[in-house]
């Protein structure tokens, strides 16, 4: 952002005049040039453009007037009878300068209290875990206003530099202690594979379950109660993990198939569940951090830490709204997984009764054929056996049709039979009637083919009524197959 500006203007008695305005931060006011145009040479404004407005040294002319006016939000920065080609540069310069002189003020705050805080550092023999906590918690203060661009690049170098430095130092002193923390991490990480050496050997032997299960919690508790390295503390809790799954699996076996559509829902709303827990806390976290803030208003130092607080205000609100509609849509999500697991619970449920009445009919189904083929079975010899006899006898054509229709008659009777049988013990189990009613439909078949050939047969021994029996047998066949077909 630049400080300072070069325009051509003219004063109130319309006299062509070189205006060069900059900003002096430290003092908080605009120092005004003014050069007369007779001056104002063409090497003189290029000197002003490409050197004095890029902070180097140059030679000012003999004759030029000086102003200075405090930078304030409501007064012009420009001397008064002073007027510019561009008065929108004016303007927007002095809201720019406004910001440019509150972000120095905040610069050297910052510096200040890492002053304090080098100081500290200095006077330390031994690591301070409260002065790294101190210093950390200082460059998070500079970070948040990084974020929001409240400090200017070379404000925030300077600070990072001297905040690294500070660190270091902390660093080095840490270092010495290091060594002996991993020693004694090393001591308790040892300690605990012992211990759970013996619970596997436990789980291994077939020992009580309870118990293990127990000890696995004391050892756990403890754990977390001790201050382990990274390394050994990530590779016992996997170890503590692991045992406590052969124990579970040991006493519940293998994990259940989470494949199906309830599992799956169960699994979802047990991962939304704990997401609500976390979205609540960080919208509690955020309503203190705001309650906080605003308590600090009243005790601000000065008018700028009360305008940097109410920008923090707004974007914590900000925030808090936001997370609020998220945790609104979760809870509605949360309602929405909880009725189709009820749904999904009472389809399981009817499919547990569907799968005991399939088996049932199933069951009666299979009865029913067998009842079925053995009738079959029997009128195929009665219709052999009624064939025999009139072979071997000497009945008059009358008597042979009458015996035929009755036949014919009777294979109709069967046959419907079987059929509206079928009907009434399978109709509710479509899938496996169907192959009930194939397989009925072959030995009503092969039953009324067998019965055509020994009707011809027994026809052609009657002699003349030959075409009139066929004809009405094989019509009463045909009816009686179109029938099962349509069933």
């Amino acid at each position: 952002m630049r400080t300072k500006l070069i325009l051509w203007g003219k004063t109130e008695n319309e006299e062509k005049v070189l205006v060069a305005i900059e900003l002096v931060e430290e003092e908080n006011k605009v120092k005004t040039y003014v050069f007369d145009e007779e001056v104002a040479t063409e090497e003189f404004y290029n000197l002003l453009l490409n050197e004095w407005r890029y902070d180097k040294e140059i030679e000012f002319p003999s004759k030029y007037a000086t102003y200075d006016k405090a930078l304030t939000a409501a007064e012009d920065i420009l001397p008064e009878g002073i007027l510019v080609e561009k008065p929108d540069l004016i303007n927007r310069a002095k809201s720019e300068w406004h910001f440019v002189v509150l972000s120095k003020k905040l610069y050297d705050l910052y510096k200040d209290e890492l002053d304090d805080l080098k100081e500290k550092v200095s006077g330390l023999n031994e690591f301070s875990s409260d002065i790294w906590e101190e210093l950390k918690g200082f460059w998070q203060k500079v970070q948040t206003h990084v974020k929001e661009k409240n400090l200017f690049r070379n404000h925030v170098e300077s600070l990072k530099n001297k905040t690294d430095e500070l660190f270091q130092v902390l660093k080095q002193l840490r270092n010495k202690t290091d060594a002996e923390f991993r020693e004694k991490s090393q001591e308790y990480f040892n300690d605990f594979n012992a211990k759970l050496d013996e619970i596997e050997e436990k789980i291994e032997k077939g020992l009580g379950l309870q118990p293990i299960f127990e000890e696995l919690k004391v050892i756990q508790k403890k754990f977390k109660e001790i201050n382990f390295d990274r390394d050994h503390r990530r590779k016992l809790w996997n170890r503590i993990d692991k045992e406590f799954k052969k124990v579970k699996e040991k006493r519940f076996g293998s994990a259940t198939n989470d494949r199906t559509p309830l599992a799956r829902l169960q699994r979802r709303l047990t991962g939304l569940l704990g997401a609500i827990d976390k979205m609540n806390a960080s919208i509690e976290r955020d309503k203190k951090e705001l309650e906080t803030n605003k308590n600090k208003i009243g005790n601000s130092d000065g008018q700028l830490e009360v305008e940097l607080r109410k920008a923090r205000l707004m974007m914590i609100e900000e925030r808090i709204t936001s997370k609020t509609e998220k945790y609104q849509d979760m809870l509605k999500t949360k309602e929405m997984l909880e009725s189709r697991i009820q749904n999904e619970l009472k389809k399981e449920e009817e499919r547990k009764k569907y799968e005991e009445a399939k088996k049932e009919a199933e069951k009666k189904i299979k009865e029913k054929v067998k009842e079925s083929s053995e009738l079959l079975k029997e009128n195929e010899e009665d219709l052999i056996k009624a064939s025999d006899r009139i072979k071997n006898s000497d009945i008059s054509k009358e008597t042979t049709q009458e015996k035929t229709e009755n036949i014919i008659e009777d294979i109709t009777d069967k046959a419907q039979d079987i059929i509206e049988d079928m009907k009434d013990k399978a109709g509710d189990f479509a899938g496996k009637a169907e192959e009930v009613f194939d397989e009925a439909k072959e030995k009503v078949e092969d039953f009324a083919d067998k019965a055509e050939d020994i009707i011809e047969d027994v026809v052609e021994k009657a002699g003349s009524i030959a075409e009139t029996i066929i004809k009405k047998a094989k019509e009463t066949i045909d009816e009686v197959k179109d029938k099962l077909e349509e069933e």
